[in-house]
């Protein structure tokens, strides 16, 4: 979902096709670092301690390491490493702000927030879509790149209509288990 809403973002931005092939190879990898993350940490059904939440941004940091391996991965490095920096310089690994983060990051940052929001998690139930439209509405300029906060916004029915693609691909491949389980 994160690679999709960040692809439409990328199209709608006009972002020249090489930034969209690196969003379209970065996105999947953006949260790979979690490996490194603790299960109890990451699935803990309650708010995080301070502690756990420090260990859980060092996700970041950790996806940018194991891909510093692989040398055709090295210009999605930003992707991962960055996605949780916030416009204002509040966010985090390296609390940059504005234009010092990457674009592609920027980007990725708008959708891997929406998914967020709009999917239950161990300790909470998503939130309506309109909500969530509204908050990177609220968050452009703050958490958010106003200018791709801006072009998001712009492409709701297409990221409605994608989110729903999405659920009937989830429906489908649930009925063809099913399926192969009756048979």
């Amino acid at each position: 979902r994160v690679r999709d809403y960040s692809h439409l973002l990328g199209q709608q931005l006009e972002l020249p096709q090489k930034d969209i092939h690196l969003i379209l190879m970065g996105t999947p990898l953006h949260d790979i670092g979690k490996i490194g993350i603790d299960d109890a940490i990451l699935r803990k059904p309650g708010k995080l301690t301070a502690q756990e939440f420090e260990i859980m941004k060092s996700h970041t940091v950790k996806g940018a390491k194991i891909l510093e391996q692989v040398a055709d991965l090295a210009d999605v490095i930003p992707i991962v490493r960055s996605h949780h920096e916030r416009w204002d310089g509040g966010g985090y690994p390296d609390g940059t702000a504005g234009e010092k983060t990457n674009r592609l990051a920027r980007i990725v940052a708008i959708a891997d927030a929406f998914d967020a929001m709009t999917s239950d998690r161990p300790y909470r139930k998503g939130m309506p879509v309109e909500v969530a439209f509204a908050e990177v509405e609220k968050m452009r300029g703050k958490q958010f790149d106003p200018v791709a906060a801006d072009a998001f916004l712009a492409i709701k029915q297409r990221v409605i209509q994608e989110m729903q693609s999405e659920t009937k691909k989830i429906n489908m491949q649930q009925f063809g288990m099913l399926r192969l389980a009756v048979m």
